[in-house]
């Protein structure tokens, strides 16, 4: 019942929330709008804003691409998971 109504996440949609949100964080601490980012990473305003949002998940180019863009480690992105 819980998992119908959203309130239990599988491992996987959690790890998919905890990329994009750490994504988030890490362009908001250099204070940059998902345009400045697009436009560092190559990658659409429109999936930056999806992955963010944990609404698709990110391939490992692209995430090579966020942290790439941010000068962290890949392995940052995946925060504490």
């Amino acid at each position: 019942v819980m998992k119908k109504k959203g309130l239990m996440r599988s491992p996987e949609e959690s790890l998919h929330r905890v990329i994009g949100e750490t994504i988030r964080q890490l362009r908001k601490d250099r204070a940059l709008t998902l345009k400045q980012m697009s436009r560092r990473t190559g990658l659409s305003v429109s999936l930056l804003s999806q992955i963010e949002r944990a609404e698709s998940s990110a391939s490992i180019s692209s995430l090579y691409k966020i942290a790439t863009a941010r000068d962290v480690r890949i392995q940052d992105v995946f925060g504490d998971f």
